[in-house]
């Protein structure tokens, strides 16, 4: 399986910036969402607009889903997020797919969508701002999963 190529805006004051398909199990139909590559984050995150506007969500769902905890936020102003998330996502860049994702999100913030190291982990990755290419290669070595993490599947999706 050759790498997955990302392109994303060069004039995003050097943040890398794109956008891939997401669905979720309660969904079944793919949208596209705008990320930033966040590879400090431990978690990818989805905004509660993206959640509610662009993958159809209630507020009254979003607040039955699990809570995965509380986090320090350093890059917000609130003092704690209260995390939860949505399992079962699989994320789509052209000809490939990522199933078995967990999404995170904080209800009542200004969280952005994120795309973080709990993705990241499986894949060998670089950055080319010239050619305006995040580059994904499966990393041979399996990373080592925390609790409660499952194993993504990465598949080859074929083009009609």
């Amino acid at each position: 399986m050759g790498h997955i190529i990302i392109h994303f805006d060069t004039n995003s004051l050097g943040r890398v910036d794109f956008g891939v398909d997401v669905m979720t199990s309660d969904r079944k139909s793919f949208e596209e969402i705008r990320f930033k590559l966040d590879c400090g984050s431990d978690f990818t995150t989805i905004s509660c607009d993206d959640l509610t506007k662009k993958l159809g969500y209630t507020r009254e769902f979003l607040e039955s889903c699990p809570f995965h905890g509380n986090l320090a936020s350093l890059a917000s102003h609130e003092k704690e997020l209260k995390m939860q998330y949505i399992t079962n996502v699989s994320i789509k860049f052209g000809t490939r797919e990522i199933q078995g994702c967990r999404i995170f999100f904080a209800l009542d913030t200004k969280l952005r969508s994120l795309f973080g190291s709990d993705i990241l982990k499986y894949f060998n990755w670089e950055v080319n701002y010239d050619d305006g290419e995040l580059r994904l290669a499966k990393s041979i070595k399996l990373p080592r999963l925390s609790e409660n993490e499952t194993l993504l599947h990465i598949y080859s999706v074929e083009e009609h």
